[in-house]
């Protein structure tokens, strides 16, 4: 029978060229490069193998391929995938590391959508990362845990970007803190209105996948952030997260909206700011001088701002 000729995930090896495996497909995303001179551009389509003995493995159709096999793949369905290469991801990085290679997709790649069979595989599979292990993860590495406790604004990053997040904050059993910044769709879909109903009745649970962690420079504190692979789910109704909701012993967070904050301006209007007289009084001398570099050319437009001001407006 077909069965009997696919391989278990666990029993692959890097190198095979030819695999064929049965299991489901629990996660799916869009690999993008967020590097703006590329325009967001599809590397390519990532998911999340599960097969029976619970083993997991990543996927990647790659862009080229993206037209052939969009269509046939959806997060939740089993299948059978044939003729998918088992590639060394050692020098890779954002990469699933359930095993040592990623099953990618190539264009004699065969898929099969199975609809009785693999109902025993689960739809998910979650072992969680403890807030401490947080400054090894990677995009690889366990989902994140918590309680809501605070949900900031889908606001810009700075006045000057264009782009925006939203910040959230979650607590463990602990009552440990982490924060975590949802860029992008993830920020903007974000379903802040119904974490704010819910959270006026009990605590609400949050499962954060695919996160990364970055280090802040100024506060040297250690970020939670979405990438592509991010997936989040609200209240999972699985044995994990009620057996939270029960050993949770603290008060509950009280959630409020944010309106968001960062006012938009241009490049040229941020380095033409008005600076007030006390603001001027606390900038550096080089600020003043002639051959200013470019670092210091907002200070000298702002200096000149403020002669041009004294000039048309006397000073009582």
């Amino acid at each position: 029978s077909p069965m009997e000729s696919t391989t278990k995930l666990k029993d692959i090896t890097v190198g095979q060229q030819n695999c064929k495996v049965f299991a489901r497909v629990i996660r799916l995303w869009d690999a993008i490069n967020t590097n703006p001179r590329y325009g967001n551009a599809l590397i390519s389509i990532d998911g999340i193998l599960l097969d029976e003995d619970g083993c997991m493995a990543q996927i990647s159709v790659p862009k080229k391929f993206e037209k052939q096999f969009c269509g046939l793949l959806s997060q939740g369905s089993a299948y059978i995938i044939s003729n998918v290469a088992a590639i060394d991801i050692r020098s890779k990085s954002y990469v699933y590391r359930h095993q040592n290679y990623m099953l990618q997709f190539k264009q004699d790649t065969k898929v099969d959508l199975l609809h009785s069979r693999g109902a025993d595989i689960p739809t998910l599979s979650l072992d969680f990362c403890p807030f401490y292990q947080l400054p090894q993860k990677a995009i690889d590495s366990k989902p994140l845990l918590g309680v809501i406790c605070d949900v900031g604004p889908y606001d810009y990053a700075s006045q000057t970007s264009q782009h925006k997040f939203r910040k959230t904050k979650i607590r463990n059993l602990e009552e440990q803190t982490q924060e975590l910044v949802l860029w992008g769709q993830h920020g903007e879909s974000f379903d802040e209105e119904t974490v704010l109903k819910k959270s006026q009745e009990g605590i609400v649970i949050a499962i954060f996948a695919g996160v990364t962690a970055t280090l802040q420079r100024f506060t040297g504190m250690i970020q939670g952030s979405s990438s592509s692979a991010t997936q989040i789910y609200l209240d999972l109704d699985i044995p994990k997260v009620q057996k939270y909701r029960t050993s949770y012993q603290w008060k509950c967070p009280t959630l409020q909206k944010h309106l968001p904050q960062v006012k938009q301006v241009s490049p040229l209007e941020a380095a033409c700011k008005l600076y007030t007289i006390e603001e001027i009084s606390n900038l550096p001398a080089s600020s003043f001088q002639g051959g200013a570099t470019f670092s210091t050319t907002k200070h000298v437009a702002a200096n000149f701002q403020f002669h041009a001001q004294c000039t048309n407006f006397p000073l009582h």
